[in-house]
């Protein structure tokens, strides 16, 4: 499988008029291609709530190659939008996402690393970070890195919560990690030290889920 990256940013007053083009014309005519919109995401904190963040799967590139022949964007609607292709690094995304794994918001973390620390990364989120705060009731939605090799390694994390508030109570320094099974806690901390010190650089969003 690959993975299609899209963001758009609509024109600040049609937003709704993008969501609405998604849901009637865009989603089934990438359908009919063989794509299958994985998420639709819209800024929430840190980018404006015109800007969405769509990952669309697809069989292979030929399928891909297919869907950008016959689909396209309105421009009426859609100011400006940057495409890229993606392929998962781990154990998510699922083969199939089960809706209880949904959530309504989602953290869109993007990290920066040297291509030769990726197995150190995967480990230490998938055995270290992971546990811990789905255990708080958070899901992972995928772990992929881009296509195209590049120095540094791009990677993007998508993690979903319940609401703004769920999302507080993950984080390493709430109190709320007082209530966490301290073994999780304890397998995480060096873990996560490791994380750190692979990252070069990382940033996050908040973003704003859509039913898809």
């Amino acid at each position: 499988m690959i993975y299609e990256e899209r963001r758009t940013l609509s024109h600040s007053k049609s937003a709704e008029d993008y969501l609405e083009y998604c849901k009637t014309d865009y989603w089934p005519h990438l359908k009919s291609e063989g794509g299958k919109p994985f998420c639709l995401l819209s800024g929430l904190i840190g980018d404006p709530a015109n800007h969405f963040l769509q990952i669309t799967e697809f069989e292979d590139i030929q399928a891909w190659e297919g869907a950008q022949r016959n689909v396209s964007s309105p421009h009426n609607i859609v100011e400006s939008e940057s495409v890229r292709l993606l392929r998962p690094i781990a154990s998510r995304p699922k083969p199939l996402v089960p809706e209880e794994d949904r959530r309504a918001v989602y953290g869109c973390r993007r990290f920066f690393i040297n291509p030769a620390d990726v197995s150190d990364f995967i480990d230490s989120s998938e055995n270290g970070i992971w546990p811990r705060i789905e255990s708080q009731g958070a899901c992972i939605l995928g772990l992929w890195t881009t296509i195209a090799r590049t120095q540094p390694m791009e990677i993007l994390l998508l993690t979903g919560y319940h609401s703004l508030a769920h999302w507080e109570e993950t984080r390493v320094t709430s109190r709320q990690q007082d209530d966490v099974d301290q073994a999780l806690r304890q397998r995480e901390s060096p873990l996560r030290e490791r994380r750190v010190d692979i990252s070069e650089r990382t940033w996050v969003r908040v973003m704003r889920a859509h039913e898809i």
